[in-house]
């Protein structure tokens, strides 16, 4: 049964990182920090289960090793099964590791130890894998039969067991007797317990002249007998004190004999039969392993080596490029800034990698002293003002600079896994403050990079050739390019039907608004309008004169909407460059201002600019016609891509603003600023929308002027009778003032065509006459102008709002865009239960209420079935050069590799696939794979192969090729030869 065996060193930070996310995507709102977590959830899931397919996997075959060992030495031991990929081994005998290691198409031999005393007939298996991520692992045991039985003697004692010695054989007419040391050579003194073996015969050497030495028995004449003891409290020191004494008198040349209590003598060969005979010697019971789970994880992570790999440490440096790059190009740094800290990543890489001692000892110091090096090209202290500007002009170039200083410590697996942990924070926060076009591009390329990076980190160490069995050697490794790009696709899959359940944020939270001014330029302090480069605007916005050519000033300023005066007539091109991003979760016009005072052919502003508040927090009071909204607050961020006028624009009933300038509240509910806002400035706006639908709206029924301002149902004098009867044509029947809205917009659509190029009245004749009647051309202004006079004339109060709408969304970055062209006039009517309610028919525009919430899945399905649709073409050429691509690399490395193996290793190839289609096993030896031929043919191939893969002495032979050849082929189905 498969179960969780622990997480590999360092993966924990990624699971902080998960948290940090968690709380960027709440702090700033952004679909893009939301989408980095959806495919983190969808990668940890992967990584979860990675280990657990292919340890399920495995097949084990056999486990063999050698047939005598000692406890605690150097011992193999050789797995053959079948894993289709690398897993990590562990013996186990009575609980302890005996050896640990990694496989190699299933087959390994490991290094290890020899087990505890005693005759070992099977071992405990359990293989673990992490996949590909390395970060979660699995384990699987099985108990199997060894292929020999392993005796495992005890290391010698100092002191040998008592052993008694017995003559065996006459020496030189001596007799032997009966007691050792009896025998009376010469007719000298007995022999006495305790006397040398070897002594020196004084009498004969004083009679001789030389010296003669008196030998007891020779040792060749001898039988040790060694007495053992069982039942002992240490039968383990019993065995090695009887080893010593065996072995010392098979040194000595004795024949010697073991005999255990009072059992019958067991006579001993040599050192082998000494090993198994202490190793089989009064057996102790097994001890079942009582460690704890956690003491087994451990154990399985300890079998991750802690050194990591050149290639390694560079993915790890590569996968924190782009992040890195991501970060400052939020925060505005340039090529030199950024040039910089990649360039003191890779000397973080370099360092790191150096195994000098005295650069090890010296790199903490050079690490501290690169990042405040980097800190200090980054961080700008007259900008830190406020917590809020701390955010984002000394948090991220901080963490910065601490990853460039870890990246010189990083220098094994943990503090890699760490590093890419840190390259994925940087990539959420860089996700939570960019909204340029670029965003989805960085984000993939960043999460292929930490990706890649991760799997990098876990790769197995290279095993020596050793370590790798024949079979495993001769198979060639297939292309890994097709199942990476099949697990992208999937997770890719995964990772968007899991955004398909989650909402589009409704904005950051409250507490962390993101507000602040690229360049400070101040207005004239009156609550006037201001052009985009300060100027004020008396006489109103030129035309024409933000065409596509233009610059971005002149587009965001010269909007007629935008001026105390909108004349009509005038309109212009305003080109298509994107001026404002809004990161909100529904779209809705972006009001800037507002005119009730209409002469026939020019809507004029209010002259009251209301009240000025401080900031940078601003509480916006109710303003003419607002009611209480809803207490579900609509928080909108406005990011200006362009230099813009001091409008400060809003969703209806804003409520707070944050922006450090002053603010003049407007009594009409428009906001304008001290300040204009320079590209790159961003304010945040909570405003209590109503939330109207059209069933309640018609719940209000028929309008009238009773309570309702003057200003707002004024009517020029030069409006005519002929518009007069259209508006009341239009309303008769209709059962509320919104059907009679309904009704105006259906007929304009009808009866109007939009034209920017429209005709201009005559002096004199009144705009909306003329535009509905004559020209019947026209563009948002007249099409607003001629739906506010007819409702006044009906007793609605109206008014007109100039602004932006939304034309575009990006579904990445989790924004709004409105581009110059997009700047609009739009009528808004007042209703009592809901306030200002906009309208339009040119604008799609829902109303509040009914706007609703995609997914962020749907929405990502969106832009990518339009992304596919637009470029099918590009799309299936890219995938045909790649597959051709691919099969040209594959037929390369095919012709190199059989090349480099030569024509013994062709022939290796052939046999095994020979032998495998007639049942053997991938791993098999190629002795095991000539027993699948009934043909002794096939033994001596095997027997070729080895020695041209194994033997010191082998030649090449072109006779012996030959030959092998021709048995082989005898060998092989007929198909097969023609096929090959």
């Amino acid at each position: 049964m498969s179960r969780p065996a622990g997480v590999s060193p360092g993966a924990a930070a990624f699971v902080a990182t998960g948290v940090a996310g968690v709380v960027i995507a709440m702090l700033t709102g952004a679909a893009a920090v939301v989408i980095l977590l959806a495919a983190g959830v969808v990668g940890g899931a992967w990584a979860l289960v990675a280990g657990l397919l292919p340890i399920r996997a495995v097949r084990i075959d056999r486990i063999s090793t050698a047939d005598v060992a000692v406890v605690g030495e150097e011992l193999h031991w050789h797995v053959v099964a079948s894993a289709p990929r690398p897993v990590r081994y562990a013996l186990h005998v009575d609980g302890q590791v005996v050896a640990d290691g990694r496989s190699v198409n299933g087959e390994a031999v490991l290094a290890g130890t020899a087990p505890h005393r005693g005759v070992h007939t099977s071992v405990e298996l359990r293989w673990s894998s992490a996949g590909r991520p390395g970060l979660f692992w699995w384990r699987k045991q099985l108990t199997v039969s060894l292929a020999n039985l392993l005796s495992v003697a005890p290391p010698a004692a100092d002191v040998g067991a008592p052993t008694a010695r017995r003559a065996t054989a006459t020496t030189d007419g001596a007799a032997d007797s009966a007691r050792v040391g009896r025998d009376q050579p010469d007719g000298v003194r007995a022999w006495r317990d305790g006397d040398e073996v070897n002594a020196v015969h004084w009498p004969s050497s004083i009679r001789s002249g030389e010296l003669i030495m008196r030998h007891r028995v020779h040792d060749a004449n001898q039988l040790w007998t060694v007495q053992a003891r069982t039942g002992t409290v240490d039968p383990d020191g019993e065995a090695a004190r009887v080893r010593r004494a065996l072995e010392d008198g098979l040194r000595h040349g004795a024949s010697v004999a073991v005999v255990a209590d009072d059992a019958v003598a067991e006579p001993i060969q040599d050192s082998s039969d000494i090993a198994r005979w202490c190793a089989a010697f009064d057996p102790r019971p097994a001890s079942p392993s009582r460690a704890r789970w956690w003491r087994r994880s451990l154990r399985i992570r300890a079998a991750e080596t802690k050194v990591l790999s050149s290639r390694g440490r560079w993915m790890v440096a590569a996968a924190g490029a782009a992040p890195v790059t991501m970060v400052l190009q939020a925060l505005r740094y340039g090529p030199v800034e950024m040039a910089v800290v990649l360039a003191a990543s890779a000397a973080a890489a370099f360092v790191s990698m150096r195994t000098q001692r005295w650069l090890r000892t010296v790199r903490p110091l050079v690490g501290l002293l690169v990042a405040a090096a980097v800190g200090a090209t980054l961080v700008d202290i007259s900008r830190v003002t406020s917590v809020a500007t701390s955010l984002r002009f000394l948090l991220p170039q901080s963490l910065v600079a601490l990853v460039v200083m870890h990246g010189f410590e990083c220098d094994d697996r943990r503090s890699a896994r760490f590093a890419v942990a840190c390259s994925a924070l940087l990539t959420a926060y860089a996700a939570g403050v960019r909204i340029d076009d670029q965003l989805g591009t960085w984000l993939l390329v960043s999460s292929l990079g930490i990706a890649w990076a991760t799997t990098e980190i876990a790769r197995p160490d290279r095993l020596p050739p050793a370590a790798v069995g024949s079979a495993a050697r001769s198979r060639c490794r297939g292309s890994r390019m097709v199942p990476a790009a099949a697990g992208l696709v999937g997770a890719a899959l995964a990772t968007l039907a899991l955004l398909a359940t989650v909402p589009v944020p409704r904005g950051p939270a409250q507490l962390t608004l993101p507000s602040w001014l690229e360049e400070r330029r101040p207005t004239g302090g009156d609550g006037g309008l201001a052009a985009p480069d300060g100027s004020p605007l008396l006489g109103g916005a030129t035309t024409g004169g933000g065409s596509s050519g233009g610059t971005a000033r002149s587009s965001a300023g010269s909007y007629a909407g935008f001026s105390p005066e909108m004349d009509t007539s005038a309109r212009g091109d305003l080109g298509d460059e994107v001026v404002l991003k809004v990161r909100a979760p529904s779209a809705d016009f972006w009001r800037g201002q507002t005119f009730s005072e209409f002469d026939g052919r020019t809507w004029i502003a209010a002259d009251d600019v209301g009240t000025l508040t401080q900031g940078p927090e601003h509480v916006i009071g109710r303003r003419d016609g607002d009611v209480r909204g809803s207490d579900d607050m609509f928080v909108q961020t406005f990011y200006a891509q362009v230099d813009l006028p001091n409008l400060v624009f809003a969703a209806t009933s804003p409520r707070r603003v944050l922006l450090d300038a002053p603010l003049w509240q407007r009594p009409d509910g428009a906001l304008r600023a001290d300040v204009v806002l320079p590209a790159g400035s961003a304010y945040t706006v909570v405003s209590s929308r109503s939330n109207p639908t059209a069933e309640s709206l018609r719940a209000e029924g028929v309008l009238d002027a009773h309570g309702a301002p003057p200003t707002f149902l004024q009517l020029p004098a030069s409006t005519t009778d002929r518009v007069r009867a259209l508006a009341t044509q239009l309303a008769a029947g209709s059962p509320s003032t919104y059907d009679t809205i309904l009704t105006i917009e259906n007929w304009l659509n009808a009866n109007v065509q939009y034209d920017l190029d429209a005709p201009v009245p005559a002096s004199g004749e009144d705009a909306v006459d003329d535009f509905l009647f004559e020209s019947k051309r026209g563009f948002c202004e007249q099409i607003a102008s001629a739906t506010a006079i007819m409702l006044r004339s009906l007793g609605v109060p109206a008014r007109i709002a100039t602004g932006y709408v939304p034309s575009d969304r990006d579904e990445i970055a989790g924004v709004w865009i409105s581009r110059a062209k997009d700047a609009h006039a739009w009528v808004e009517v007042h209703f009592p239960g809901f306030g200002w309610v906009p309208f339009d028919p040119t604008a799609a525009v829902p109303l509040a209420g009914e706007s609703g919430r995609n997914s962020i899945g749907d929405e990502l399905f969106d832009a990518l079935g339009g992304w596919l649709g637009g470029n099918i073409t590009i799309i299936v050429g890219i995938v045909l050069a790649a597959g051709v691509a691919l099969a040209t690399v594959r037929t390369v490395r095919l012709l190199v590799a059989r090349h480099r193996r030569g024509r013994w290793g062709r022939l290796q190839d052939r046999f095994l696939g020979a032998a495998v289609r007639r049942g053997a096993a991938h791993t098999a030896s190629n002795i095991e794979l000539a027993a699948a031929f009934d043909d002794p043919g096939a033994l001596s191939i095997a027997a070729l192969l080895d020695s041209a893969a194994f033997s010191a002495t082998w030649t090449d032979d072109d006779d012996a090729f030959a030959r092998a050849v021709a048995a082989l082929s005898e060998l092989e189905p007929a198909g097969s030869r023609r096929h090959r």
